[in-house]
């Protein structure tokens, strides 16, 4: 479970006076790597920990702690150790003391702020610091999921647990689409993403990787890298067209490349950008509207996303998403629309979030 959750963050007041309920912003702090000798030392720890000895492995992880007190896996290993001997107090300092450090831990510790305040029937200050801790690490998807756990168990507002959990679902998925070739996928889930969070933290990466897509599409290789061109999809070690299990959106690939050239063309006459590009999305939103093939039904990202974008198409809201996903770009005449067109963005968002998602 441990190592679960280290991977999940690499793809991704407190109670005592005087202490602060978290660093306030980005961590300035640098934080030491662990010698072999303390490495062993918390090895150590955190078998006695999964042992249930939670009092032994905190007194390790405070010996390496007093010869290296900026060691923050050793830190959040102690946060995490005082968490499970229910401990809240104590994990919320330890853990409050790593936000003020850059390192891999710094979501995890978030987490355990928002869970120690959880526990102590504080979950107003529990959401508070999820939020914090999305706009200082905006990849963490534990922390909009931990955040819905929050919502729904303690404050049982079911609807912004199931907001909060949409966000952490369609952003974890945009990314292990992006980072494994999983281009038209990836561009799906970002859309929906852009649809739940236009002002999230995360926001303007999704937005540039939707639109460095319609400009021309990006390739995303086995090893997640983005090259800017849109190519065919590499090959797999068999020979075969790689990466169609989620869906063949090879057509809807080349259709963004064909239709990419358009937009170019009625720009290179003098056209302003918006108007060749709001038509570009309208005619792939339609094409994604016509897609319905059998096989696709038990794929997730034709199951789930291509429905949602049928009904858009169907209820003529492919114009406001596309203006209320680009409200963060610095794209002229956004904002503009957004504010002539009020009245049609409200019965566009009212719509998403009461829309009720395909279930497998």
């Amino acid at each position: 479970m441990r190592v679960f959750i280290q991977a999940l963050v690499v793809l991704t007041c407190a109670l005592f006076p005087g202490l602060a309920a978290a660093q306030s912003g980005p961590p300035t702090r640098t934080a030491t790597p662990s010698t072999s000798s303390e490495t062993a030392t918390i090895e150590a720890g955190i078998k006695l920990h999964d042992a249930g000895k939670f009092e032994e492995a905190i007194a390790n992880y405070e010996e390496v702690l007093k010869l290296s007190p900026a060691n923050m896996t050793a830190l959040y290993e102690l946060a995490y150790s005082f968490a499970a001997n229910k401990e809240y107090e104590k994990s919320l300092a330890a853990a409050t003391r790593g936000t003020e450090y850059q390192s891999p831990e710094l979501p995890l510790f978030y987490d355990l702020i928002g869970g120690a305040y959880d526990s102590l029937k504080e979950p107003e200050k529990a959401i508070e610091i999820y939020k914090k801790g999305i706009q200082i690490v905006p990849d963490a998807s534990m922390l909009y999921y931990n955040m819905g756990v929050t919502y729904l168990e303690s404050l049982k507002n079911p609807d912004e647990a199931r907001r909060a959990i949409e966000k952490a679902v369609a952003l974890v998925l945009g990314q292990l689409f992006q980072s494994n070739g999983y281009a038209a996928p990836a561009f799906l889930a970002f859309s929906t993403y852009l649809i739940l969070d236009p002002n999230g933290a995360r926001a303007l990466s999704a937005y540039g990787f939707w639109r460095a897509m319609l400009r021309g599409g990006l390739e995303m290789g086995r090893n997640g890298t983005a090259d800017g061109q849109m190519r065919t999809p590499p090959a797999a070690p068999d020979g075969k067209a790689a990466k169609v299990d989620e869906g063949d959106f090879s057509e809807f690939e080349a259709a963004i490349t064909k239709s990419e050239q358009t937009v170019i063309a009625e720009m290179d006459r003098g056209a302003e950008e918006l108007p060749p590009f709001v038509a570009q999305v309208k005619q792939l939103v339609a094409m994604l509207a016509r897609r319905a093939p059998e096989s696709d039904r038990t794929r997730f990202a034709s199951s789930h996303y291509v429905p949602f974008f049928a009904e858009l198409n169907a209820k003529n809201y492919v114009e406001p998403f596309i203006y209320w996903s680009m409200q963060r770009a610095p794209v002229s005449g956004v904002r503009d629309w957004l504010t002539t067109h009020q009245a049609e963005v409200k019965e566009f968002v009212t719509w998403t979030r009461s829309y009720a998602w395909t279930k497998q």
